[in-house]
């Protein structure tokens, strides 16, 4: 693909292919959704389907994951909150630099932050990754399912 400097029109995106390790997740959850509801036809299940194109989806794809596998797993919102009435914005009172996902699988605990694209990690997520490790906890950065799933298989 050339790159794009801005003159002209922009070189398209190829389209989105789902990785083996996504299809992988979607039979889990659809096996699972068939298990919690025994009295209902599959053909009436809607289908689970997962992305790993942009963080909402990759994160929801990992903490899925982690507990069709028997893990506990968490998105962590470390976010503020804009308050319209105010018209400010309101920090989050939780600690800079905690990760996306939080979880524990096997006695372990898990950090996992999702970096998608060109994001990096901050000095705030450089610094609790150290202190995860040195705790004795997993600390992964995520950028893609397939990533991630060959990770937590060496678990």
């Amino acid at each position: 693909m050339r790159e794009y400097r801005g003159i002209g029109t922009p070189p398209k995106k190829s389209p989105y292919q789902k990785s083996k390790a996504i299809l992988e997740l979607e039979k889990l959850a659809n096996e699972q959704a068939r298990r919690d509801h025994p009295g209902m036809d599959p053909r009436y299940l809607a289908p689970r389907k997962f992305t790993d194109d942009n963080s909402n989806g990759l994160t929801i794809a990992i903490v899925t994951y982690i507990k069709l596998m028997g893990g506990l797993a968490s998105r962590l919102n470390n976010q503020g909150t804009y308050i319209k009435k105010l018209n400010r914005y309101i920090p989050s009172t939780s600690r800079r630099g905690l990760p996306d996902i939080l979880g524990t699988y096997h006695g372990d605990s898990l950090f996992v932050e999702v970096k998608i694209g060109k994001d990096r990690q901050s000095e705030h997520q450089m610094k609790v990754e150290t202190e995860q490790r040195n705790a004795g906890g997993l600390y992964f950065i995520a950028k893609d399912f397939e990533g991630f799933y060959n990770w937590f298989k060496t678990l």
